[in-house]
Order: C-alpha cells, then sequence, then structure tokens
C-alpha cells in the first residue's frame, strides 16, 4: 500500500479568484438559487456575476444589502482550490463540512452572534478569529493530545460557546464540472427576530454625559424639583376628571397649572412607576412623603388637616390622569409647599434611579440586526477530512468587504401591487373576513357616534344586552376605504410636510378591455 499522500494548504477564496469586495452578490430573480445556477453555466458567467455585485452603496461608499422583502437576495460565493501550480480545484469529497459566519464590527473590533446550548448569547467580542465556531470540532483534536487537553480543562473548563453559523452549499455536480471549480454559496441572512437572552445593558440616568443628563432633568417635572411655596390650582374644590388635565386648553385660567400637575402625575404613574415595589420607585415615595400639603386651614390659618405628597399621588392620578370618578369627595389641597435645593436634588436623583429602574423593566434585549448604523461581514469556512486518526482541518477564507443592511422601509425593489375592485363590481365582493365583537365593544359601538367623536361618550355606551356579535366584512371593501382615508389625511398632512412629491407615486395606465 502507498504511504497517504501529504498535506496542502487549501485556499477558500472568493469565486473567481477576485478580492474581497467579489464575495457578495446581489440576486433580483424570484427563484435565485435556480438563477445563480443559470448564470454559473453560461460563457460569460464572470460578466454575470460582476453585474451582480456592489450594486447599492451608502454616501460614504459602504455596501448596503436589501431585505427580501425589498425583493433582492444576497449570495456569497466561493470557490476551494488546492495551493498549487495553476490552484487546481479541489476534490469536493474531501470537505467533510462547511459554514458561513456574519460578524459585527464596531469600534475596530469584531463579534459574532454566539449560542450556549439553547441559550442566545447575542453578539459577543471574538477571541481568536481562526478558531472553529464549533464548540465540537473545536474540543475535537488528535488522541496523543488528550493527556494534555485534560490537563487544561482541569485549569479552565472548556467554552461551550458556539457561533452561529449558515450552511455552504455545493451547486450540482455538472454546474462544478463545467466551471472545472468546485464552487460553494450560502445565501446570507439579512434579517432575523433573534434576540439576545442576556438582559438589556444597563442604563444609569444619572450618569449620563452633562448635556444629556440636563436634558433628562428638563423632561422631568418641576414637582420633582427645587420650586417654591405655590397654591395648587383649583384648591380646595373636589377633583374631577372633567378638569381634563392632559386634553386640549380650557377657558379656566387655571387650565396650563392643572395641566402641569397632569402632566406630573403621569409621569409619575407611567415613567417613574410610582406604585412599583423596587427599591428606586420605593425611595422617591419616602422621599414625596416627606412633602406635606395642608388641605384645610382654621381661621387663624394653622393646618387642621393635611396629606403627604406621595398619598396625594396615588389619590389624584386615577381621577385627574385615569378618568376615574370621585365618590369621596377628595379635594385638592391647598398649596405645595417650599423645596428647597437639597431637596430638590434628592427627588431629581431619585427620579433618574426610577427612570434606570424602568428602563432595566421595559427595554428588550436587544435584537440581532437591530442597529442600523452597525457593519457586518462574512467569512466562509470548510472543514478538511483527516486521515485515519486525525482531526479535520479548518480553512477559513478571507472576510467580504464590510455592509449596512437596509431598513425595512429603505427598499429599492419594485412595489407590490393591490388590485382594488372597480366601483362597479362592489356588489359582487363578498364579507370573507369576520369580527367576533364583546358585548361592551358592541354597545359601544351602536351608541351616538357623533357623541364619541366629540367626546362625550361615557360609561354608559358600553353598557346594554350582554350579547356578543360575530360580524363579516369584505377584505377588499377594508383595503378601499381605508385607501380613501389613507389619500385624504396625505393630502391635510402634505400642506405641512410636503411629502406627496416622493411619497406617493402615481402613473396613469390604460383602462382594460372588457
Amino acid at each position: 500500500m502507498l504511504p497517504p499522500e501529504p498535506d496542502h494548504d487549501v485556499l477558500l477564496r472568493p469565486l473567481g479568484g477576485g478580492d474581497a469586495k467579489t464575495i457578495i452578490a446581489t440576486s433580483e430573480a424570484r427563484k435565485f438559487v435556480e438563477a445563480l445556477f443559470e448564470d454559473l453555466g453560461a460563457a460569460d458567467w464572470q460578466a454575470r456575476l460582476a453585474a451582480m455585485r456592489g450594486k447599492r452603496r451608502d454616501p460614504d461608499g459602504l455596501l448596503k444589502l436589501s431585505l427580501p422583502v425589498h425583493r433582492r437576495f444576497q449570495l456569497a460565493l466561493f470557490e476551494a482550490v488546492c495551493r498549487q501550480p495553476g490552484m487546481p480545484r479541489l476534490d469536493p469529497s474531501k470537505i467533510a463540512s462547511s459554514g458561513l459566519v456574519v460578524r459585527r464590527y464596531r469600534g475596530g473590533k469584531w463579534a459574532g452572534w454566539m449560542k450556549q446550548g439553547k441559550r442566545v448569547s447575542g453578539w459577543l467580542p471574538i477571541a481568536l478569529a481562526d478558531a472553529d465556531p464549533d464548540p465540537v470540532h473545536r474540543q475535537a483534536a488528535h488522541p496523543a493530545n488528550r493527556d494534555a487537553r485534560a490537563l487544561i480543562a482541569k485549569s479552565k473548563p472548556p467554552s461551550l460557546l458556539g457561533e452561529e453559523t449558515i450552511p455552504l452549499h455545493l451547486p450540482p455536480p455538472e454546474v462544478c464540472a463545467a466551471l472545472k471549480r468546485t464552487v460553494l454559496f450560502a445565501v446570507i441572512p439579512v434579517a432575523s427576530d433573534d434576540r439576545s437572552d442576556e438582559p438589556p445593558p444597563a442604563l444609569d440616568y444619572s450618569a449620563l454625559p452633562a448635556p444629556q443628563r440636563a436634558d433628562m432633568e428638563l423632561h422631568l417635572s418641576e414637582y420633582l424639583k427645587q420650586r417654591p411655596k405655590l397654591a395648587l390650582p383649583n384648591a380646595g374644590e373636589a377633583l374631577s376628571r372633567d378638569w381634563n388635565v392632559l386634553g386640549r386648553p380650557t377657558a379656566d385660567p387655571d387650565w396650563p397649572r392643572l395641566n402641569a400637575l397632569g402632566i406630573f402625575l403621569q409621569q409619575m404613574l407611567v415613567e417613574l412607576d410610582a406604585e412599583g415595589t423596587g427599591p428606586a420607585p420605593r425611595a422617591l415615595m419616602a422621599l414625596l412623603r416627606q412633602i406635606v400639603l395642608p388641605t384645610r386651614r382654621d381661621a387663624q390659618g394653622h393646618v387642621t388637616a393635611s396629606i403627604d405628597a406621595a398619598a396625594f399621588i396615588l389619590k389624584a392620578a386615577p381621577i385627574l390622569v385615569g378618568g376615574e370618578a370621585n365618590p369621596s369627595g377628595f379635594a385638592m389641597p391647598l398649596e405645595w409647599p417650599r423645596v428647597d435645593q437639597a431637596m430638590g436634588a434628592r427627588l431629581t436623583r431619585a427620579a433618574l434611579d426610577c427612570l434606570s429602574a424602568r428602563h432595566a423593566q421595559v427595554a428588550s434585549s436587544p435584537g440581532k440586526y437591530e442597529t442600523l448604523s452597525d457593519q457586518y461581514a462574512v467569512r466562509g469556512f470548510i472543514r478538511i477530512a483527516g486521515h485515519d486518526g486525525c482531526p479535520d482541518r479548518l480553512v477559513w477564507s478571507g472576510f467580504s468587504e464590510r455592509f449596512r443592511i437596509a431598513a425595512w422601509w429603505d427598499g429599492d425593489g419594485s412595489g407590490t401591487k393591490i388590485t382594488l375592485p372597480d366601483m362597479s363590481q362592489l356588489k359582487k365582493v363578498k364579507p370573507n373576513v369576520s369580527f367576533e365583537m364583546p358585548p361592551a365593544i358592541a354597545n359601544l359601538l351602536k351608541g351616538d357616534m357623533k357623541k364619541l367623536a366629540d367626546g362625550e361618550g361615557s360609561e354608559d355606551d358600553t353598557k346594554g344586552l350582554e350579547l356578543g356579535w360575530l360580524c363579516s366584512f369584505s377584505i377588499p371593501i377594508i383595503t378601499l376605504c381605508a385607501f380613501i382615508v389613507l389619500n385624504i389625511f396625505l393630502s391635510l398632512f402634505d400642506l405641512i410636510f410636503r411629502w406627496m412629491l416622493f411619497l406617493k407615486i402615481c402613473i396613469p395606465i390604460p383602462k382594460k378591455a372588457d
């Protein structure tokens, strides 16, 4: 038996032997894989691929890749060759496995989309650029190294983090044979709903840079800062939802101050989570309990009854902001006492801490391609089957040129056409979608729509027979109504934004023959 042939170097390079700018091609064909095979089988295949590269770029010259929703599909194209005179093609049977990684480039560093078992870790820095992305393959090695690996494992357990990979595919054998090249390709995933299972980065509002912190403090209500003693609007009167504190301005001279109070109450409940049980809202409410609001004075001006600011917020917000009734006749306190500089600073700091805690509650983990300004590149790899007892050899390609991913609204493809029914054909359009309405909504819709539009609706509008309804409509008619309303509003807003020139494109078409 002859000894096995010695290993020789293998290259995974852009198809055709070009540079990094030739790795990515964009196809506009619906059946883009079949179209790719057709192009590769043509005599002018290199010219065809050249026409598919670098089609769209940002003003700074960086490549921009469109989404499948734009009817554009991105392909990464490689060829595997032997590093020998003439660069002959690698025998496809020698490829044990292959794949593609998408890496993010930010701040001069590369990161990979990492997973550990079923847990998604998100974008993490690449420690070793040429390490195997698969932890199983990464730990595989020649049996002779077993003892050394065991000693290393005792001191430092191996990482089980694996980088997400996309399989590289071989075209049909006849395509590779005609080209005399071992071609590998993959569809580049530029859209994903993946999110990291790790919590989002913490945001400390108190530690923001000075200009940003100043903006945040300006956003906070004046009730959370140093302020002089001021009488409250409608002092001594029973609180009423009819005061409309967050609605349109009224003729009431006290309305601006009522509006400021309403914004404060809304900010406390929504943004600062005043009713929350976390340490930050508890600390803010503890400070507010130190502020005493007088509710009644005797003839000599002495305070005979009062309520602390925290309790006032919890009682007033449901009425003035939530629109609830006030059956107990809870009255507006007489004044808000002076808040000195030290107390004002403590209130502001506590409010910023509440925003930090609130951000941690509502901010979602970052999505894979969520940041539009991020840059990415792809890199392919193949594993060359080793001889008996030897592990596979990993061969990486170089990086593609960096690119950004277009937003869903930033499409350059042809639009989707929706045919609306002719007015003479409306009677032929049958209901084809049903809405199941609970009794409260059904009773509301049976009320006086004009009063409802004028803001005169009441709780009684939702009361009536406890009967639900199943109502059927026609999707084409719904689309037609929405289209008419859309055009009305576009025309109205065009008076402000002047956007009709680029927002709406209409061209005449001849009427179809009957």
